[in-house]
């Protein structure tokens, strides 16, 4: 037990030193408030942010040892750390860390979040002032111009204003230069290549909205809607700069609501595809299928979607086998029981059959499949209305 004492409080000071706190030494950890510097430099207030780490702690002012919360301010942030139960240990030791609940434990919170608001307040009031400096400076700067200095400034911004409209005329509003980058998609969890990308549908605050295009069945194609975080690499890149700020009328509305507008456009694209599935295969198709003829014993796989509006009961799928010469070597039919509506498939395995076929026999062909609906009407699939994916 000495032994254990001993350990905790030379554990103690370098806990207190270093001052960070992770998964490692936390179950917990939650911005209270935090400040982050937005694009424009200005520092952003954010409120109930849980986080990975706790990094450059300033200061740890409060401990509540019934709920195992440490109370810490960084340089931008007033954190709660609920620590394990061994780093409890430790700071309960700590005699420099108060151990407050309740309201006195409250206004000390809020001492601290008055002292982060004070602070980045300051900040920004400071880099408000800097930007409408800097318009001073400028607008001082053209009073003092030349004639010649002014004719020069208006023929770079009439250059400017120049490409830009030629950039317009050469480029589309929703083809953005994004490099070849990775985004992880927040709808479907992959990871897209930006060089994939298709096209752009909007943007909103750290939210880019676009499309990617898919091979599906039958060698049609549909597009797919993303949603990912801007990464910070596509923030810096001068081509994806440069076309957001001749396009931003086009892709940031403050009028459109795009969490509605994926949601229709993936419907479109998915009612789209069914349709075009449907004018292809009429009948449904076969999605997979194979076959194999081992100890001369044919078993078949074969898996079908159903595109039409009626529910399939049975499936009969006739088949030949042939050698490399096209000698017939054994030809017959699997048949199997459904029921598969409309717009689903089924799959059939027959690991066994009563058919056997010659040494030599090297293919097989579905030769046509005859549909029996729950109504007991029948549909032959033949020719191009037989489609294979």
């Amino acid at each position: 037990m000495k032994k254990t004492s001993l350990l905790l409080l030379l554990m103690l000071p370098c806990i207190a030193g270093h001052a960070q706190f992770s998964a490692d030494n936390s179950f917990m950890r939650k911005e209270i408030v935090s400040y982050k510097r937005d694009w424009k430099g200005f520092f952003v207030k954010h409120a109930n942010m849980m986080v990975d780490r706790v990094t450059d702690v300033v200061e740890q002012y409060a401990y509540d040892k019934k709920a195992q919360n440490l109370y810490v301010l960084t340089g931008n942030s007033n954190v709660i750390v609920t620590l394990t139960k061994d780093y409890a240990k430790i700071i309960k030791r700590n005699k420099d860390i108060p151990q407050l609940t309740g309201e006195l434990l409250n206004k000390e919170i809020e001492k601290r979040n008055a002292l982060l608001e004070n602070r980045f307040s300051l900040l920004n009031h400071e880099r408000e002032q800097e930007i409408n400096d800097s318009i001073a400076k400028v607008r001082n700067k053209i009073k003092q111009d030349s004639i010649a200095a002014i004719n020069r400034r208006n023929a770079f911004i009439a250059s400017e204003k120049k490409a830009r409209e030629d950039y317009k005329k050469t480029h589309e509003w929703d083809e953005i230069p994004y490099g070849d980058y990775k985004m992880k998609c927040e709808l479907c969890g992959e990871v897209i290549d930006t060089k994939d990308i298709i096209s752009t549908y909007g943007f909103s605050n750290d939210t880019i909205y676009y499309m990617t295009e898919t091979e599906g069945d039958l060698g049609l194609w549909y597009k797919e809607v993303h949603k990912s975080e801007i990464i910070p690499a596509l923030l810096e890149s001068k081509n994806f700069q440069y076309h957001y700020e001749v396009f931003e009328d086009k892709l940031t509305r403050d009028s459109m609501d795009y969490e509605v507008l994926t949601g229709l456009l993936w419907l479109d694209q998915h009612e789209g595809y069914l349709k075009a599935l449907k004018k292809k295969a009429p009948f449904g198709y076969v999605k997979d299928w194979d076959w194999d003829s081992e100890y001369s014993m044919v078993t078949f796989h074969i898996e079908y979607a159903n595109t039409n509006s009626r529910t399939i009961k049975y499936l009969t799928v006739y088949f030949k086998i042939t050698n490399d010469v096209g000698d017939v070597r054994t030809a017959g039919y699997f048949r199997g029981t459904g029921p598969v509506k409309k717009d689903a498939s089924a799959s059939w395995n027959w690991d066994t059959s009563p058919y056997f076929t010659s040494g030599d026999a090297s293919n097989m062909e579905i030769t046509k499949i005859v549909i029996t609906y729950m109504n007991g009407t029948k549909q032959v699939v033949t020719g191009k209305f037989l489609q294979i994916n």
